[in-house]
């Protein structure tokens, strides 16, 4: 009778999932209608490297490392964008379905691991808990972290497929290591399996987004709260602790000293508005907040854009920095005092921190972004189930209750966000209106309008574009992005350039070390001059280049940008080979840079310095375009009379 209780129970259960999934794909489906956004464009739309249109291995290799960080080059991750632009073109809504198939299949396999890891507990904890109550427990949560509204970014923000793939290989070798901990518990072997999930989770993982390296944390997390080392032999023991000081603690070691130095220098903050001290101070706030966003959801609360938040300066600057930091120290004590009476909360708690580790500590990485809660949301899933589980059976329908009210609630508002992530127009407008500080929102609401005015004068949507992108500029924390939005729109409509725009723009590069956003505005400035589709102005732009520059140690993009605007639009040629030679030495292993100057030195009849920096060049590691470019080059130098030499 209990085995044909537990077959029902598991047929039941792959019905339970498969409706699960169906459900969370019905209530994203009108979001995959809608747009690219902020960071889609420098990693995808404008990213010719990823644009693949033939089964070449180099075009392939080229999008394996196109990813627009050096520092970062995540070709796992590149290379599914080249996948979908090689069979669906630069169209947003069968991209934005990958990422909801990888969305579906991370439930599935979250299903699959908290099945285990509740199988676990039964044995240490509960032995007398059905096998078919386990298994409604592992499918609600799976269903309620599925249409959690904060999940909703790393599904229809293509970017941030990153985040989503990541964790599709974390879980993965989540769920390996448990079954290779079932037979370490059994006496029949395992320690390879571990070993192998952890390491292939990790470096698979990795290979999409370094938040992958935490899955050797997650996994001590299980053993300290869950299965406290326990083993069938004692050598078992033994190699778990050689696993974790091989997996985890000398990476870790290696990891801190490599990058301490340059995280604690003062140049580490320079391109941001907020210094070391005063991240870790908002990040109290930061992840707090992130605690109401997953469990208490509002559509009011739940944002794309967050730069409007306030930084903390200390304890009390604001009073909720010190509320906020009480708050995660007491879930902290919580957990560690609760790990033997409710190892399930401990496990949800810890997950929760531990995947904010490298988000929100030292590394100068934006404030806010919910997508980085795509792993710590099953931690406090976990964490508020154990909870609920402790409600007295006699109270059970109280459990069901709570339950069904919290899975709606996400349900409700994840279906709210899904239809206006689909419509364009109504989605910049919400965000605009919900973050009426956000210098970003604002800034999007005019770049979308503009967009979908299709460019026309005659359009109603440029006048309240022009007046997004002015409400923008006078935001705090705005930077020239909304200035040169202006610009450019106007150009486009032929309005009167303001010189107050212009006004904007030099006094916001002058008074910080310009970030990308405020780079990407200068190219984009120069470009629209150099195709005529802007007035032009070179004198203008010339001083918002040298307001940019004069800050201390400039970057080799903005001074490669420096560069081709001196070439292109002065005819300097001297002053734009100085610009690149600067660049090239400080990042000589970007080809691009290197081209450039070529090209410049070239136009001076330099052409012997010319053909050594091109020979130069290592060639194996050039795009199709590059490689194009330097023969281009070479050519034009072999054929040009050898008295011009």
């Amino acid at each position: 009778m209990n085995r044909f209780r537990l077959l029902f129970a598991r047929h039941a259960a792959l019905a339970g999932i498969a409706a699960a999934l169906a459900l969370t794909a019905a209530l994203y489906w009108p979001g995959l209608n809608g747009i690219f956004l902020f960071d889609d464009f420098p990693n995808i739309v404008d990213n010719d490297a990823v644009h693949v249109t033939s089964t070449d291995w180099q075009e392939w290799k080229e999008a394996a490392r196109a990813s627009p960080s050096r520092d970062l080059p995540r070709p796992l991750a590149m290379l599914s964008y080249a996948a979908n632009y090689y069979f669906t073109g630069l169209d947003p809504w069968p991209m934005k379905l990958s990422n909801l198939l990888i969305h579906l299949v991370n439930g599935a396999l979250l299903f699959a691991v908290l099945r285990v890891v509740l199988d676990l507990w039964k044995r240490h904890q509960n032995p007398v808990w059905r096998d078919t109550k386990l298994i409604r427990v592992a499918l609600a949560l799976s269903c309620a972290w599925l249409v959690c509204p904060i999940n909703l970014s790393p599904v229809l923000y293509v970017v941030q497929r990153m985040e989503s793939l990541a964790q599709t290989f974390v879980l993965a070798g989540l769920l390996l290591y448990l079954h290779g901990r079932r037979g370490m518990l059994a006496g029949t072997g395992g320690t390879a399996l571990c070993a192998a999930g952890l390491l292939l989770g990790t470096t698979i993982g990795g290979l999409c987004k370094e938040s992958a390296v935490l899955l050797p944390l997650y996994a001590l997390l299980i053993e300290l709260s869950v299965l406290r080392f326990e083993t069938a032999r004692r050598r078992g023991r033994r190699q778990l602790w050689v696993l974790y000081a091989v997996l985890l603690l000398a990476p870790g070691i290696i990891g801190l000293t490599w990058l301490l130095p340059h995280l604690l220098s003062p140049a580490a903050y320079a391109g941001r508005s907020f210094t070391l001290s005063q991240r870790l101070f908002t990040e109290l706030r930061v992840v707090s907040d992130y605690i109401a966003w997953t469990l208490f959801p509002r559509p009011s609360s739940l944002s794309f854009y967050h730069d409007d938040i306030a930084v903390s300066d200390g304890w009390l600057s604001p009073a909720s920095t010190l509320g906020s930091g009480m708050l995660l120290a007491a879930l902290l004590a919580s957990a560690v005092s609760l790990r033997r009476r409710l190892p399930l909360y401990a496990l949800g708690i810890g997950w929760y921190f531990a995947a904010h580790l490298l988000t929100a500590t030292i590394i100068p990485l934006e404030l806010v972004f919910e997508h980085r809660n795509y792993f710590a949301s099953i931690g406090l899933l976990l964490a508020a189930a154990a909870l609920i589980l402790e409600i007295p059976p006699m109270f059970s329908r109280v459990q069901g209750a709570v339950t069904v009210i919290a899975i709606t609630a996400f349900c409700t508002v994840t279906g709210l966000r899904a239809n206006e992530w689909g419509n364009p127009i109504r989605f910049a407008y919400s965000e605009a209106l919900q973050h009426p500080q956000s210098p970003r929102a604002n800034y999007e609401l005019g770049r979308t309008l503009t967009v979908m005015s299709g460019y026309r004068p005659d359009s109603k949507l440029i006048d309240p574009a022009m007046q997004a992108f002015e409400r923008a500029t006078a935001l705090p924390g705005s930077d020239a992005a909304s200035a040169a939005g202006l610009i450019i729109v106007a150009n486009h409509m032929h309005r009167e350039i303001k010189p107050e725009w212009w006004q904007d723009l030099t006094g916001k590069l002058s008074r910080a070390p310009p970030s990308p956003e405020d780079i990407g505005a200068l190219q984009s400035l120069a470009g629209c001059q150099r195709k005529s589709e802007c007035a032009p102005e070179p004198s203008m732009l010339l001083a918002a280049f040298l307001a940019a520059l004069n800050h201390p140690s400039p970057s080799p993009r903005l001074l490669a940008a420096y560069g081709a605007f001196a070439a292109n639009q002065l005819g300097d040629y001297t002053l734009a080979a100085n610009a690149l030679k600067d660049a090239v030495s400080l990042s000589p292993e970007v080809a691009g840079y290197r081209i450039d100057l070529s090209q410049v030195l070239v136009l001076q009849g330099k052409l012997d310095a010319a053909l050594q920096i091109l020979q130069r060049i290592d060639r194996a590691n050039l795009s199709h375009s590059e490689m194009q470019q330097v023969d281009d080059l070479v050519h034009q130098i072999g054929s040009s009379p050898a008295n011009d030499r």
